[in-house]
């Protein structure tokens, strides 16, 4: 049994097939380095925050999570992170509030959204949370933030600063 020669690949034992080798698209270049080669230009991250995984009370964060609360902390306030209601996961129809603002009158819950919460069924559920919340918490202010307006320079601190403000002021 003959081993196929580089290039080809044996379909059965009479027959050679040639691979078809297509270029790959290649990333947008900049300059040789010594080690790679080139390097890759990518988009200037606004908040430096490193590679994750990210912690804020002990609890894992998603990256635009942990954005938000970094901001919250430099604007004063002290948010609690994954805060459960009726019973939270554990329960059926229990909560976990992503962030909460309990020393703020009235209290404020904000909830960040990725592109998964788009769809139907998913507008439908956040919809169902928030009159949860509303159920329990009479006068809750529900904020929404998108994961694709947190890497905007300045926007989220603005909003932030216009909606919360900034504590002891």
């Amino acid at each position: 049994m003959a081993v196929p020669r580089l290039g080809q690949r044996r379909r059965n034992s009479q027959q050679r097939v040639p691979i078809l080798r297509r270029p790959l698209p290649r990333a947008p270049q900049v300059g040789p380095t010594k080690l790679t080669g080139w390097v890759v230009r990518r988009r200037p991250d606004v908040w430096d925050i490193g590679p994750g995984p990210w912690y804020w009370q002990g609890k894992p964060a998603t990256r635009p999570e942990f954005i938000t609360l970094l901001v919250l902390h430099k604007l004063g306030w002290n948010p609690r992170f994954q805060t459960d209601i009726l019973g939270g996961r554990r329960l059926p129809g229990g909560q976990v509030l992503d962030i909460v603002l309990d020393e703020h009158q009235p209290i404020i819950y904000i909830t960040v959204k990725s592109y998964h919460h788009l769809g139907a069924r998913a507008s439908y559920y956040d919809a169902v949370e928030e009159a949860v919340v509303r159920s329990v918490i009479k006068d809750a202010r529900v904020l929404e933030v998108w994961e694709k307006d947190i890497d905007q320079p300045g926007w989220l601190e603005a909003f932030l600063r216009r909606e919360v403000g900034i504590r002891g002021r």
